[in-house]
C-alpha cells in the first residue's frame, strides 16, 4: 500500500525537525548572511519553517539548493553559497509568489485573503508540470511505449497523493494530441488502451477509443468500444451512430 503524499510530508517533517534539533543545530547560525529575499533580521525559527515548507512542497532536501562540501555530511553545508542554480531559481520563485499574493491576487479577486504557496503549483514535485505534459514530453523523446511505462511508474508512486491527475481526462488528452496534432494514430490507440485498462467504467474513454479506432481502420475494435460505451450509457447517441455507420 502506497504512502500518501500528505503522510510522506508528515514523516519528512518529523525527521527534518529531528535533524534541525540535533547535529545540525550547531551549524545553523542565529543570524544569517547573503539574504536577498528574506528579511535581513529573520529569526532562525521562521527561516527554518520556510525551508521546511520548500522541502515538502518540492519533495527535495536541503542539498537541492545548498552546497554540501562533503557528500552525506550535513555539517559541511555552505548555506551562503550561491553556486547552485536551484537556489537562484528559488529566489525568483519567492519574489514571484510575493508579487502574486501582495498585488496580482488581490487585484484579480478584490480580496486580501487568497494566497498561493510553493505547493500550490509543485504539489510535492520538483518538476511542477502536469501529468499530460510529462507523458507527452517522454513520448516525444523516447516513444509512446516508454511514456506508457512512465505513466505506470508514476501511478504506482503517486496515485492518491494529489501530485498528479490520474483521472481519465489526462490519458484521453494525451491520446487526442497524439492523434490530432502529431498524427500518431498507433500511439493514440495504445494510450487509449491504457486509458480503458485504468478506467474500465468510464464511458467517454470507450467512446473516444471507438472513434479513434474507426480512423485507425480497426472496425472490430471500434464496435467493441462503442458497445461498451452503450452498455455504460444506453442512451448515448454518438455510440449508437457509430454502430449504425459500421453496420452499413
Amino acid at each position: 500500500m502506497k504512502t500518501t503524499f500528505f503522510a510522506r510530508v508528515a514523516i519528512f517533517g518529523f525527521f527534518l525537525a529531528a535533524i534541525l534539533a540535533g547535529a545540525a543545530q550547531a551549524e545553523i547560525p542565529d543570524t544569517f548572511t547573503n539574504l536577498e529575499v528574506f528579511p535581513k533580521d529573520i529569526g532562525k525559527r521562521h527561516l527554518m519553517g520556510a525551508m521546511r515548507d520548500f522541502s515538502t512542497s518540492l519533495g527535495v532536501n536541503c542539498t537541492f539548493c545548498h552546497v554540501q562540501k562533503t557528500p552525506g555530511d550535513f555539517d559541511s553545508i555552505d548555506w551562503a553559497n550561491d553556486s547552485l542554480e536551484p537556489k537562484q531559481v528559488a529566489r525568483g520563485m519567492m519574489t514571484m509568489v510575493r508579487n502574486i499574493n501582495s498585488e496580482l491576487l488581490p487585484n484579480a479577486t478584490g480580496q486580501q485573503g487568497a494566497k498561493v504557496k510553493c505547493i500550490t503549483c509543485h504539489r510535492g514535485l520538483e518538476d511542477p508540470r502536469t501529468l499530460d505534459k510529462v507523458l507527452l514530453s517522454s513520448m516525444e523523446k523516447d516513444g509512446v511505449d516508454v511514456g506508457i511505462s512512465r505513466y505506470r511508474e508514476l501511478r504506482d508512486e503517486y496515485y492518491g497523493s494529489g501530485s498528479y491527475d490520474f483521472s481519465p481526462a489526462t490519458l484521453t488528452t494525451v491520446a487526442e494530441i497524439l492523434a490530432q496534432h502529431r498524427g500518431d494514430m498507433d500511439g493514440a490507440v495504445k494510450v487509449l488502451n491504457l486509458a480503458v485498462e485504468m478506467n474500465p467504467d468510464d464511458m467517454a474513454t470507450h467512446l473516444m477509443r471507438s472513434q479513434v479506432m474507426i480512423i485507425h481502420g480497426d472496425k472490430e475494435g471500434a464496435v467493441t468500444s462503442a458497445r461498451e460505451a452503450l452498455r455504460l450509457d444506453p442512451s448515448n447517441e454518438i455510440a449508437q451512430k457509430i454502430l449504425k455507420q459500421i453496420d452499413q
